[in-house]
């Protein structure tokens, strides 16, 4: 069983509030006030961490000549596929037909997927952009941002685009709750709230929030998501954090690497400001 606050979980029957239970509960500010502060977690629940450019390639560019470029390069990675693309959907004609009719477009390579000898890294190299993908287990800021500067450097010999034109990184975070008496908010800053006059049944819930940091000129897309809980200990809660900024940044030179570090900031500041200390506590 957790208590949620306003709901008991249970790994069977879901999170279900008892009027008991909802006289009983704290007031949410209670909880509010015990944000967590800034510091290096040694255990941090990092599931993916990604750095991604996006950039403006010349018009001649193929993915022929990328992948021709990459074979004469060896830095670590092996090429496990290419990247497709494609569009599909549906469109309605309310006057011939109620019925959907699906429509698709034929897909198109955009690029190759490679990754690192020991698996923990995944590159993606694109007309569009660069992606790196650092997986579990998680070392450090400072690994990803050597490690993304090294792949960056292949990517550049082998398209040479003129330009990047959006800087991002995006942490995903499992957060592995234990199930406690102690209300949900004793862990989580951000919990759905709904009428009392709903149905008290909660099987999991997903918040996305979208915030603008004036400061940075940035970006960032926060989402709060949880399925309905497995039958296991811990409470798999998703805390996905992608921050960003659409802009003109030259491909050579420290000017992207400098604004990633405030993203990063960004992304830190956020974070903490979804946990309470007790939380936090779980990963130091």
């Amino acid at each position: 069983m957790y208590n949620t606050g306003y709901d008991t979980i249970n790994s069977t029957t879901g999170w279900s509030r008892t009027r008991h239970q909802q006289e009983r509960r704290p007031p949410r500010q209670a909880y509010s006030r015990l944000m967590a502060q800034p510091r290096h977690l040694p255990n941090a629940p990092i599931i993916e961490a990604v750095v991604d450019l996006r950039v403006l390639a010349e018009k001649d560019a193929t993915v022929e000549a990328l992948e021709e470029a990459l074979g004469r390069h060896d830095f670590g990675y092996r090429r496990k596929g290419p990247i497709i693309q494609g569009r599909f959907g549906f469109s309605i004609n309310l006057e011939e037909s109620p019925q959907a009719v699906t429509r698709s477009e034929p897909t198109t390579i955009v690029g190759v997927r490679l990754h690192s000898v020991d698996e923990r890294y995944v590159a993606q190299f694109t007309l569009g952009g660069f992606t790196l993908s650092r997986l579990q287990p998680y070392e450090s800021w400072e690994n990803l941002i050597e490690e993304t500067k090294r792949t960056w450097g292949v990517y550049l010999e082998c398209l040479r685009p003129d330009h990047i034109t959006r800087a991002a990184t995006r942490f995903i975070n499992n957060l592995r709750l234990p199930r406690t008496p102690e209300p949900i908010e004793h862990m989580l800053k951000m919990m759905p709230v709904f009428p009392e006059e709903l149905p008290q049944l909660l099987y999991g819930f997903l918040e996305r929030f979208l915030i603008y940091d004036a400061e940075r000129d940035a970006t960032a897309i926060l989402t709060q998501a949880l399925d309905h809980p497995p039958q296991e200990d811990a409470i798999p809660v998703i805390l996905d954090i992608d921050v960003f900024r659409e802009s003109r940044f030259s491909v050579n030179g420290s000017e992207v690497w400098d604004f990633l570090q405030q993203l990063r900031v960004l992304k830190n500041k956020i974070f903490f400001g979804s946990l309470t200390e007790a939380a936090v506590a779980l990963y130091l």
